[in-house]
């Protein structure tokens, strides 16, 4: 399911941006409040469906699944918070795979983390930038 959130996030953003790339803006306040409890609030529905099915780890599996589609929104949007989001998601993965023993996934993770930090300083100072020249 969140491939195929991937891929149309992808093509939303190719048609999307301009072809000089990102031109990241901040959300409100409000909007922050509303996908974090968007969030949270998917993440407790869908939790119990993955309990039913006996997944491994039902609550985190949840949680990092809509912080992942949300984050990607985010990114089609173009807004800077998508990468504190993937960021959170990035670390929970790292940690719920290291838990389970999945050196290779960990290790892949944590380079995504990696890039999440670098993709959040890169769109801030681009942000910055703009708001200093308005």
């Amino acid at each position: 399911m969140l491939q195929i959130v991937f891929i149309a996030a992808a093509i939303a953003g190719w048609f999307g941006w301009q072809p000089s790339g990102a031109r990241p803006g901040a959300l409100a306040n409000k909007h922050r409040a509303i996908i974090i409890g968007s969030v949270i609030a998917a993440s407790l529905i869908l939790a119990p469906v993955l309990m039913h099915f006996k997944a491994a780890a039902a609550l985190p599996d949840s949680f990092l699944f809509f912080g992942s589609v949300a984050a990607q929104i985010l990114m089609v949007y173009e807004k800077y918070e998508t990468w504190v989001i993937w960021l959170i998601v990035d670390l929970g993965y790292v940690a719920l795979y290291a838990s389970q023993g999945l050196l290779f996934t960990t290790v892949l993770y944590g380079v995504f983390t990696v890039l999440a930090i670098a993709g959040w300083s890169k769109w801030l100072g681009t942000y910055r930038r703009t708001l200093r020249s308005h």
